[in-house]
C-alpha cells in the first residue's frame, strides 16, 4: 500500500508527542467530542440497521475524551475505549496502546476507530486488532480521504494513505469483508466502513 510515515526518533518519541495532544489542543477538543458523539450516534443507527452490532461488546481504539464510546452506549451497547491520554477523571476511556492492546485474544465483538492515521506501526494496530476480535467480529473504521484525494496531515496524523481505497483493500487482505460504505464530511472526508472478519 502506497503511504508515508511521520518520522520520530523512536517509538517513545512518538508515544510522548501523541500524548500531548489532548494538553495541547484541548480548548477545541472538548467541543469536537461532544458534536461527533452526536453524529456517529446517528451513523450508527444505519450500521445497527444492516448488520446486528448491538450484540455485543465495543472497544474504541485511540478514544481520546470518549465521544465514540458514548456514541455506542447511547445505542445500547457496552463499550470501553483506549487512549494514550484519555485525561483526568475519564469514565469512558482508559489509558491504553492500540499497538499492545491489554484485552485477551477474541475478547472483543465491535471494534472501532477513526484514529489509525495516528498509528506508528499500522500493521501492528492491525494485527491487534485481529487478535482480540473474535471471528465474526466487526471492524468500524472511519477512513479519511489520502493525500491522493486532497486530503493533508495535521501535526499529529503519523501514518498518511494515497487514497481510502488503498486502505480498504489493505484492510480486506487481512482477512476481512467490507459489508458497509458510507461517504462522510466529518471529522474530516472519507469512509465510513464495516467490515467483517471472516
Amino acid at each position: 500500500m502506497e503511504s508515508f510515515k511521520k518520522q520520530y526518533g523512536d517509538y517513545q518519541e512518538y508515544v510522548n508527542h501523541q500524548k500531548g495532544k489532548l494538553d495541547k489542543e484541548n480548548y477545541w477538543i472538548e467541543g469536537f467530542d461532544e458534536n461527533y458523539s452526536k453524529i456517529l450516534k446517528e451513523r450508527l443507527l444505519d450500521d445497527f440497521v444492516f448488520c446486528d452490532l448491538k450484540k455485543g461488546n465495543v472497544l474504541c481504539l485511540g478514544a481520546r475524551l470518549g465521544g465514540e464510546v458514548r456514541a455506542f452506549i447511547s445505542r445500547g451497547c457496552f463499550a470501553v475505549g483506549i487512549d494514550l491520554n484519555p485525561g483526568k477523571n475519564n469514565r469512558n476511556v482508559l489509558q491504553g496502546d492500540f499497538h499492545d492492546i491489554q484485552f485477551p485474544n477474541k475478547s472483543v465483538d465491535i471494534i472501532f476507530s477513526n484514529s489509525l492515521d495516528h498509528s506508528f506501526d499500522f500493521e501492528k494496530v492491525v494485527g491487534e486488532i485481529k487478535r482480540v476480535l473474535n471471528k465474526g467480529g466487526f471492524l468500524i473504521l472511519e477512513i479519511a480521504k489520502g493525500y491522493k484525494e486532497g486530503t493533508n496531515t495535521g501535526p499529529y496524523e503519523a501514518f498518511h494513505w494515497a487514497k481510502t481505497k488503498d486502505m480498504i483493500n489493505f484492510i480486506e487482505d487481512q482477512g476481512f469483508t467490507l459489508i458497509r460504505k458510507e461517504n462522510i464530511e466529518i471529522p474530516e472526508k472519507g469512509e465510513h466502513c464495516v467490515f467483517k472478519l471472516k
